[in-house]
């Protein structure tokens, strides 16, 4: 799993990024392609980002939630069915 660094995050114009309420949040489709990685069930809120002067609503996920939803262990709903004592 890559190490995500928010200093270098910021810095890195591949991410589109914006900052709401005194926090930044990230496009979850350019932190995908930037990790590599599903971040199909990231809980994400959809923000107005200006890309080259245009307005476009996209969806965009703090880097706390990202990172929240990349500890997760991947099979964690199948645990109770899977390992149930018979």
């Amino acid at each position: 799993m890559k190490k995500i660094k928010e200093a270098e995050l910021r810095k890195d114009s591949s991410v589109n990024k914006i900052q709401f309420d005194k926090e930044w949040f990230y496009s979850v489709k350019d932190m995908q392609y930037y990790l590599g990685e599903d971040l199909t069930g990231v809980e994400y809120v959809t923000l107005p980002i200006p890309i080259d002067g245009v307005k476009f609503n996209i969806k965009c996920a703090t880097l706390e939630d990202i990172e929240r939803f990349r500890e997760k262990e991947p099979l964690e709903q199948f645990k109770g069915s899977v390992f149930r004592k018979k």
